[in-house]
């Protein structure tokens, strides 16, 4: 049996502090000796194997299914720039003509503009909650000191600490994710029948594992709020409110992701050692 399990990273959410197969990951296994056992120059150096397994990842995130934590504007335009830029090569008519129809699809798919909605307002949640939350930790730590109850509060402030990280997480990853598999799917192929026919079994493949992920980002989401309405009540209508947007974004996916909730990501999903290597 091999270490690495084969395409592990191409549908996971990106949090490798979390992952319990990052050993097993060839990507994160290179970018980790790069960057304890390399010197600047050696990382940045195109004559090893890491170097390009890295810019492959890289690649596959940006052309398809980058993270959007690191763009604090609107989505509108990512698949201007980021995504299309990665596409430079593809230059003749038929291929412009397809990249046209995917970026029509991802910037008109109602399941988007919802995604937006939705990474919008937990953004705006995020920011202006930081005075309660401050004030609650207050509370906290007068009843601790009191010992009034028996309340486990070191344990409470790390489940808070935690939730509020798994929706700050994921609240970015739902739009990429989605725009990949939107894209995937109405894209058109215009290859020659055969080569057409692979070509669209291999979007069509790309498109569930990424609405696998984008699902997986909305049920941990919900579970998330779930808990901090309970431990929120005087912010139950706000929270009520970006339930609703989640619950409608994961009837949406399903409906509109083909194979998206029985998708099988290599490693997570499944231990055949056919994925191995």
């Amino acid at each position: 049996m091999g270490r690495f399990i084969t395409g592990i990273y191409n549908y996971c959410d990106y949090w490798c502090d979390r992952c319990a197969f990052k050993s097993r990951c060839r990507n994160y296994a290179d970018e980790q000796a790069l960057a304890k056992g390399a010197s600047p120059r050696e990382r940045d150096d195109a004559t090893n194997q890491a170097f390009w397994n890295r810019l492959s990842r890289k690649l596959f995130e940006a052309a398809a299914c980058g993270k959007a934590d690191e763009r604090d504007g609107d989505n509108e335009n990512w698949l201007d720039t980021d995504w299309r830029d990665a596409q430079d090569a593809r230059s003749d008519a038929a291929s412009e003509a397809a990249i046209t129809s995917r970026e029509r699809a991802v910037n008109t798919h109602p399941l988007l503009r919802q995604a937006d909605v939705y990474r919008r307002r937990t953004g705006e949640w995020l920011k202006r909650s930081d005075a309660d939350l401050k004030s609650l930790a207050e509370e906290w730590m007068a009843a601790a000191g009191s010992g009034a109850d028996d309340t486990d509060y070191e344990e409470a402030a790390l489940e808070m600490g935690d939730l509020i990280e798994v929706v700050a997480w994921y609240h970015t990853l739902i739009f990429p994710k989605l725009a990949c598999a939107v894209g995937d799917l109405a894209e058109p192929v215009s290859n020659q029948e055969e080569t057409a026919k692979i070509i669209r079994e291999a979007r069509d493949y790309d498109a569930a594992g990424s609405g696998k992920v984008a699902l997986i980002a909305v049920e941990r989401s919900i579970a998330a709020w779930m808990r901090l309405r309970e431990i929120l009540p005087a912010q139950e209508d706000a929270l009520l409110d970006l339930l609703v947007m989640l619950d409608r974004l994961r009837r949406g996916i399903r409906s509109a992701v083909p194979g998206a909730e029985t998708f099988q990501r290599p490693g997570f999903d499944t231990g055949k050692d056919l994925f191995e290597e």
